[in-house]
């Protein structure tokens, strides 16, 4: 028996299957992020039973944040539904993954450029 047996019959778990209990935690924090722009996110970890740390981890993204502002000026109240906070989870990650090639798109154009 290697260690992770031993630690998965000890109840404990890791990976995916970890992150698994902190999706609806995600999608709540997401959902007053966006839904009440006038909460702050000492707020919301308040109100959701969370970290601070861990609100802002999980609204960092541009995105998120252009969400609850547009919000914010269309002073549109109601709750987001599950749908609305599945399209803003999946374009933050979109946008996470195009930053991320755009830093290598461009180290690749300046090396060209230094080699000519």
């Amino acid at each position: 028996m290697d260690y992770s047996e031993i630690m998965a019959e000890n109840g404990r778990k890791g990976g995916f299957a970890k992150a698994e209990k902190y999706k609806p935690l995600i999608r709540e924090v997401v959902r007053l992020f966006v839904s009440k722009p006038h909460m702050t996110q000492q707020e919301i970890a308040r109100k959701v039973g969370i970290s601070q740390g861990f609100v802002c981890e999980h609204t960092k993204s541009p995105f998120t944040k252009l969400q609850r502002y547009e919000r914010l000026i269309k002073d549109i109240i109601g709750e987001l539904t599950d749908e609305e906070v599945d399209k803003i989870l999946f374009k933050a990650k979109l946008e996470e993954k195009f930053l991320v090639h755009q830093d290598d798109v461009n180290t690749i154009k300046n090396h060209k450029r230094s080699k000519i």
